[in-house]
């Protein structure tokens, strides 16, 4: 099954710094449905199309996923 609109999308989800040191793992799979602004854009561009199992890595620019780093609004 292909992921296409409407479909229900189990991820394993590994993050990694700009200088490849793991930040860290989903314990649990991050679950979205595809195509209703669930997760970021560039995810789900990524995604679209590829098959169950298909492994992706992709590389998000700040503005991409939650923006620059602002020292203002962390509490």
């Amino acid at each position: 099954m292909k992921i296409d609109h409407g479909a229900l999308v189990s991820l394993d989800v590994t993050m990694y710094d700009a200088q490849g040191n793991r930040l860290e793992h989903s314990e649990e799979p991050l679950v979205y449905l595809h195509g209703h602004d669930d997760v970021f854009p560039r995810v789900e561009e990524a995604l679209a199309g590829k098959e169950a199992g298909a492994r992706i890595e992709l590389q998000l620019e700040p503005e991409e996923a939650f923006g620059d780093y602002d020292a203002e609004l962390v509490l």
